[in-house]
Order: structure tokens, then C-alpha cells, then sequence
């Protein structure tokens, strides 16, 4: 991986993006004396740390001789990769190797030493991931094929030991990253290090794989059954006792364990958990997630001090420092389709600043409906996807809130979509509920696009998305009213509307 430029987001980012094939080396037609053929620019005596090394350009050819393989990707639903790594082991001596033909992928084992022809360095992220880091990859020429020649039978080099609490504890990303960043495709060992929840599925909406589960754990890593299932007994803080596998990115440093039996239960020496008086005081990160004292999740909840009372203007206005709030008493506006995430206001009439949109990570008590009085603990962030345009504000909530009795919301009324789309009059409405006049239906929402549609307010457009309620009226639809929460997308940088309601008719032009 390489680091080209940091990017501090709320937290991690959609996958919306495809790899960048590269163009082949000659005349702009493919024409030219090598026959539109890739040219090996290769140095002489290529070594996968060339390959790592910043003066190795993306796109150069490369021929490795005598590599051994030390993971292959033959679990799951999406297999075909597999690692590298120089016999002599060492910083950067590790490779990913991507799209080889799978019939020659099928026959290699570990431990294999390999000659690999027609391939090229890349250096692959998706276009959301913002931070600016990269996979160091080989991949075939374009153009071209990859080319695996057995040679033998090699000895693996040991996996190094990595100290997974001392990186965490690294005070900036910077320095994280470059010590993770030298053992990517190196197999290692990490020790004694927490789970910080239970194995989730990596979500994938157009190819998911139940076999691919994530777990962060000490050290801002993620362990990933990407080559080999997990064993029982990952729950939130659990004690790993040590994990081996080989180290990857993707949005995040990955473990991949080759076996089940990579990843050994009952450790007894992971860092404590910091969610006491004297350890969220302490100034040190103490469990290793990159988040010490009131920045810690762990300290907000039990710690009063951590989490001052707040009002919902003061978080629109800036982030409170420390970012653990408290807000009581304020009045549910909306609830997702999914039950998970809702709108607050400060009281039951909307008003301009007075709107915050509040994620959850599970289902909501059956109390917390529209109109109902609730209070609520949680981390206030800034959410950007891809760290361009405006930003969402918003509480990452960590309580599980009950509601009241539900009154009747009054939501703003003498507003118009010309205003509320520009940024500087727009924002101030931000997460709050809103009624529009004579809209019309301008794109329809579909699967295609995510449900995303588009609004028309006399000739002012805007988007509209199904995150509450799901508009499935055909282009030209004209509404009296709709009302909704108006929000920030930052998925599209642009601000729309999160219907709840309708009423048909009206003018529309």
C-alpha cells in the first residue's frame, strides 16, 4: 500500500467503484512498432520489494522469479487470489496477486516457489475510499495473460510477530498506517488482542457471501475469513490469545487466517477495556482502538463527564469537543424503514438548526415513533463519504433510547425547494421536517438507481431517496404537499428530500 494524502472521515465509506483497467503502452490506437503488445519496463532482478517500493511506477511490468506462495483464496464465494512472498522474508516482502488464470491458481499449494511472467504493479482502491491508500497488487498486463510456472517446493518464512497494541496506540493515522503499511501480503502474528464485537457479513448488495465475516480487533485491524472460516468464541471483548494470517487492505488493514486454526481463543493478557473513571482520565489509549479517554465509546456511556448534556443547535453548529453528547427530551420526527435511525427536533414544531439525524446500530424500542419525547447518548461526527462537499451532522447513538406519549409534529411550511437547495440557506434545515407544495415527480426511484429519485418544485430540482417512505408514483406525478426531512446525500454531495408523506393533486408546472 501507499499513502498519498489522508482524509479524516465519520466513518467508513460505500463501495461504488470498479478497478481501473490500464492502458497499453504505444501509439494511442494500440498501433506502433510493438503491435499495441505491453512493453516489459521491468528493472533486472525484480524483487517483490521493488515491487512494494515507491520508485516501482503503477503500470510497470513485472517478472518474479522464485517466490513462494504463502495464502490461496480458495474459500468463499469469490476466490482466485493469492499471496506471495520472497524467501527471504522481511518488511515489504509480501505481495497480493490478483487475477492469474484460475487454472493455474487451481493447482498451486502453499508453499509452492514460482515463476510469475505477464504481470504488472498496481496500486488498487476503490474511487469512495478517501484516505488516499492503496493495495500494492499484481495483475496481468493488460491486454495480456498471467503466467505461473512452478519450480518447486520452498520453505515458508516464519510470520513475523507484530506488536497490534503498540500500533494502535500510535497517536496519529500517519504513523499507523506506515507501520501496518511494510507487512502487507506478509504473513503475521498478532497477540493477545480484543475483539471489539462479534463477526459480522461484509455487506455486498450485488455479490454477498455469507463466509465473509469482519471483527475489528485491537490495533484499528480487521480480522477477515476471507481465506478460512473463524472458530467459535469471537464475541465482543473477547481475548484473542493470537491471530496469523496474511495482512491486507481494503478501506481497512486486514488479517486474512489461513485456517480456522489461525485464530486461537482464551487469551488472558488482552489490554483492559477503557470505560472506567481511571482509565478514560488517563491520557493513554489503553485498549488499542485508536480512540482514547472521552474519544473512546467505552468511556461516554458510563462517564457523565464524557458526555455532556447538549441541545441539538449547539451539535448543527459544531462538534462538541469532546464528541460524547447527551440530548434530552427532544421529539421524534421520523423513523427509517428499517426501524434502526431516526429524526429528532427540539420540540414539536420544526425549526431551522433545531434538526439532527440520529444512526443506530440496532432496532429501535417499539416506543420510538413519530411525536414521541426520547433522550439519547451517543457520538456527534461530521459524515462525508468521499470528503468532498458539504458533510451530514449527526449522532452515532450508543444508548437505546424509549419514547413518551407521541404529540402531533408541525413541520416548516413557508420554505421552497430554490432555497433549501443551496448551501448557505439550505443547511440550516438540515435533518429537519419540512412540507413542500406543488412537487412533481421529475425521475422516478428504482432499483436501478437505488431508489434515488429526483423532485421538481417550479423548475427547482432536488433528489429524493427511500429511506423513510418509498415514492413509486411515475414521472409526472404532481403532489399538493409532501413532507419530509430535508438532508444532505452524501453519496451524490447534493441536499434532497426523505419523503414521509403525500398528498395528490396540486399545480404543478
Amino acid at each position: 500500500m501507499r499513502i498519498k494524502n489522508l482524509v479524516w472521515l465519520g466513518f467508513a465509506l460505500s463501495l461504488v467503484a470498479c478497478r481501473n483497467p490500464k492502458g497499453m503502452v504505444g501509439d494511442d490506437d494500440g498501433g506502433g512498432d510493438d503491435g499495441g503488445m505491453p512493453v516489459d519496463t521491468r528493472p533486472a532482478d525484480t524483487r517483490i520489494q521493488d515491487v512494494q517500493s515507491d520508485k516501482m511506477p503503477k503500470g510497470t511490468g513485472v517478472v518474479l522469479k522464485g517466490v513462494v506462495v504463502t495464502a490461496i483464496d480458495a474459500f468463499g464465494g469469490r476466490t482466485g487470489d493469492f499471496w506471495i512472498q520472497d524467501p527471504m522474508g522481511g518488511p515489504y516482502s509480501g505481495l497480493h496477486v490478483f487475477g492469474a488464470p484460475l487454472d493455474q491458481v487451481a493447482v498451486l499449494t502453499v508453499g509452492d516457489l514460482v515463476d510469475i511472467e505477464g504481470g504488472e504493479k498496481d496500486e488498487f482502491a476503490l474511487s469512495s475510499d478517501a484516505t488516499g491508500r492503496t493495495v500494492t497488487e499484481l495483475k496481468p498486463v493488460t491486454g495480456g495473460k498471467m503466467m505461473i510456472t512452478k519450480r518447486g517446493t520452498g520453505t515458508l518464512p516464519e510470520p513475523v510477530v507484530v506488536d497490534a497494541l503498540v500500533i494502535g496506540q500510535k497517536e496519529t493515522r500517519a504513523e499507523r498506517d506506515a507501520e501496518w503499511e511494510q507487512w502487507e501480503g506478509v504473513p503475521i502474528t498478532v497477540r493477545n488482542i480484543a475483539a471489539f464485537g462479534a463477526p459480522a457479513q461484509v455487506s455486498s448488495a450485488s455479490n454477498p457471501d455469507v463466509t465473509n465475516k469482519t471483527v475489528g480487533v485491537t490495533g484499528e485491524l480487521t480480522l477477515q475469513s476471507a481465506l478460512a472460516d473463524f472458530p467459535m468464541g469471537i464475541a465482543a471483548d473477547a481475548c484473542i490469545a493470537s491471530a496469523t494470517g496474511v495482512l491486507d487492505y481494503f478501506f481497512n488493514y486486514l488479517l486474512y487466517p489461513r485456517a480456522p486454526a489461525d485464530v486461537v481463543m482464551g487469551g488472558t493478557s488482552c489490554p483492559p477495556k477503557e470505560n472506567t473513571p481511571e482509565l478514560c482520565g488517563d491520557g493513554i489509549d489503553n485498549d488499542g482502538n485508536t480512540f482514547k479517554n472521552c474519544f473512546d465509546n467505552s468511556c461516554i456511556m458510563p462517564l457523565d463527564t464524557c458526555r455532556p448534556l447538549t441541545p441539538i443547535a449547539a451539535i448543527q453548529a459544531m462538534i462538541p469537543n469532546p464528541p460524547g453528547v447527551e440530548v434530552r427530551d427532544v421529539y421524534v420526527t421520523a423513523v427509517s424503514f428499517g426501524k434502526r435511525d431516526f429524526w429528532a427536533s427540539t420540540s414539536p414544531t420544526a425549526a431551522a438548526n433545531e434538526g439532527i439525524y440520529v444512526r443506530g446500530p440496532s432496532t429501535l424500542d417499539a416506543s420510538v415513533v413519530p411525536g414521541a419525547r426520547v433522550s439519547v447518548i451517543g457520538r456527534a461526527i461530521e459524515f462525508n463519504n468521499d470528503g468532498m462537499g458539504e458533510t451530514l451532522t449527526q449522532i452515532n447513538r450508543l444508548s437505546v433510547p424509549t419514547g413518551q406519549t407521541p404529540v402531533p409534529m408541525v413541520p416548516v411550511a413557508d420554505q421552497t425547494a430554490a432555497t433549501l437547495v443551496a448551501a448557505a440557506t439550505g443547511e440550516p434545515y438540515e435533518s429537519v421536517l419540512v412540507t413542500l407544495t406543488n412537487v412533481k415527480v421529475s425521475v422516478a426511484g428504482t432499483s436501478t438507481n437505488f431508489y434515488v429519485g429526483e423532485l421538481d418544485q417550479n423548475g427547482t430540482k432536488f433528489l429524493s431517496d427511500d429511506d423513510i417512505l418509498r415514492l413509486t408514483d411515475p414521472v409526472g406525478t404532481c403532489y399538493a404537499a409532501i413532507t419530509g426531512i430535508w438532508t444532505y446525500q452524501v453519496f451524490d454531495n447534493k441536499y434532497g428530500l426523505l419523503p414521509i408523506s403525500k398528498t395528490p393533486g396540486g399545480v404543478c408546472p
